[in-house]
């Protein structure tokens, strides 16, 4: 890591911050996120030996902490990670308030991958539910499965096995928008951007879950 060479706050700050992947990992790990692979899955297009790479440096500055238990390792913000984590977050309110997404970035699994870690099991109805995401007008993969479980949440790009409790059919925009708190469930359906096939209690939740970012409404 190459330092700016200035006895000033935020150039100390910057040689972490800064550095190409960092604010996403962190972001990965503030949503809970805690093993190698899972970093990666909300990170298309960081590579293993660069996300490898990230985590060492992280662990040099104090930032993220490691921890062994058998065969298996787990990452976690430190004291320090977290309070960096919160300026992530007010980046990311910037980004919303001032930022538009490009087309090309919007990305229907990362979108869904994010939603997932943002809902807490313990809230659901019932011990599993499977939604089916149909992506419109988009290449394959198109069809997604949100799966959410005390035993974890995940994204499936192929049938889980499990019954679909509903189907949602929307355009990328139209994902996007819901999943980020643009626009409320109902407004993205009235623009016809989503249509909703599901019994009444799982709208209720999806309507819910539009409203999890903490970036909804920011812009």
């Amino acid at each position: 890591m190459r330092g700016y060479g200035q006895y000033c706050p935020l150039a100390l700050a910057a040689e972490v911050f800064a550095e190409r992947w960092t604010p996403i990992i962190i972001r990965n790990l503030s949503l809970g996120c805690t093993h190698f692979n899972e970093i990666l899955d909300g990170a298309p297009g960081l590579s293993r030996s660069v996300l490898s790479q990230r985590l060492r440096l992280l662990e040099r500055t104090g930032v993220v902490g490691r921890t062994r238990t058998g065969r298996s390792t787990a990452y976690g913000l430190t004291v320090s990670g977290r309070e960096l984590a919160g300026v992530c977050l007010a980046l990311g309110a910037w980004g919303a308030r001032w930022r538009q997404v490009r087309p090309e970035d919007q990305d229907p699994y990362l979108a869904l991958w994010t939603l997932s870690r943002m809902i807490d099991p313990a809230t659901l109805p019932r011990p599993r539910v499977v939604v089916l995401f149909h992506i419109t007008g988009h290449r394959a993969p198109n069809r997604f499965w949100l799966v959410l479980a005390a035993t974890g949440n995940e994204v499936c790009v192929s049938a889980p096995g499990y019954p679909e409790d509903g189907q949602v059919t929307t355009d990328v925009a139209g994902l996007v928008r819901w999943y980020a708190g643009e626009a409320t469930l109902g407004a993205v359906q009235r623009a016809g951007g989503m249509a909703v096939r599901a019994p009444g209690w799982l709208v209720r939740e999806l309507a819910g879950w539009g409203a999890l970012s903490p970036y909804a409404r920011t812009g």
